[in-house]
């Protein structure tokens, strides 16, 4: 059906690879079987693509995709003058009722089972794949870099941002770059550095932080510091 909706073929490549992909093809069937105009079609499944994106930024599966969450999301959109919802709301009341109705997305109480840590990292996961679009050799470097950071700060303990001090990650880049060689002892600055605008991306961490270094004798000791 995306073929008959719309003409460019770059426009259908790009929305059979986001993560709706799999499901946006039968969704314009089913709009197109309500009556709605190739136009509006269009739109909705844009709106669809961009709000998939959404969720993964903020640490969600489509597949948990709610009225809740739809309502989170037009929140943080401009309304037009007239109070009518921009282009990239309109249509995903449908989206979720159709998803809801072929079984495809389930209830977010199953989050509960997953643990605060592996929340985090899901959606760190998504928004290096999503948005910064790493390829996944890098986004699985970046992720275990990551875990084992939370795991130093916190333990089995409660992810508590406000604790985080610039002494506790320049510590932990500065033992794993040790452990490194040559440009591998780079990628715990860049992966702490990339996790942290992950957080403030979120709205989860409200600093910002910037890296220093200072040398020595055996070489460059980055060092984080807030803004």
């Amino acid at each position: 059906m995306l073929d008959q909706t719309f003409v460019r073929k770059g426009a259908i490549a790009r929305l059979r690879r986001s993560p709706l992909g799999p499901h946006l093809d039968h969704f314009a069937t089913s709009l197109h079987h309500t009556g709605y105009a190739p136009s509006s079609i269009q739109r909705f499944l844009c709106a669809a693509e961009q709000f998939a994106h959404w969720l993964h930024g903020h640490g969600y599966s489509v597949y948990e995709m709610d009225e809740d969450l739809v309502r989170e999301y037009r929140s943080g959109l401009t309304r037009h003058r007239g109070g009518n919802l921009p282009k990239a709301a309109q249509g995903l009341g449908h989206l979720v009722r159709f998803l809801q109705q072929r079984g495809v997305t389930h209830l977010r109480q199953d989050r509960l089972a997953i643990s605060p840590l592996e929340q985090c990292l899901s959606g760190y996961d998504a928004h290096l794949e999503h948005v910064a679009g790493l390829a996944p050799s890098t986004r699985q470097g970046y992720r275990h870099l990551i875990g084992c950071f939370l795991t130093d700060c916190f333990g089995t303990e409660p992810l508590d941002w406000s604790a985080l001090t610039a002494t506790q990650i320049t510590a932990f880049v500065s033992r794993e770059a040790a452990r490194r060689r040559n440009t591998g002892r780079k990628q715990p600055a860049v992966a702490l550095r990339s996790f942290l605008r992950f957080l403030v991306f979120r709205g989860t961490f409200a600093r910002d932080w910037r890296l220093q270094r200072r040398h020595h004798r055996s070489g460059s000791m980055p060092r984080f510091r807030p803004v």
